[in-house]
């Protein structure tokens, strides 16, 4: 018996509710611009991985600016 956390139909429960939705965007995708739904899923996927990426990226530095701020404030180089 697989553990809880790595059987696969608890891995992905969470996009269940959306794949009704993403099958029918997806379709439409496909349809309107003439391309192979697999080609535009693909498409999607790297698309979305740029994007998370970035957003990571973005979060990073945030953070890091953050985190300097504080210690600058708590050396009092910085008073508000």
């Amino acid at each position: 018996m697989p553990t809880p956390a790595l059987d696969p139909s608890r891995m992905l429960a969470w996009a269940t509710p959306f794949g009704p939705g993403m099958r029918t965007a997806l379709g439409w995708a496909s349809q309107h611009t003439g391309l192979p739904v697999i080609l535009v899923a693909a498409i999607a996927v790297v698309v979305s991985w740029r994007i998370f990426k970035r957003t990571v990226r973005f979060a990073v530095e945030v953070v890091a600016v953050v985190a300097l701020l504080l210690v600058a404030t708590r050396l009092g180089w910085i008073t508000w």
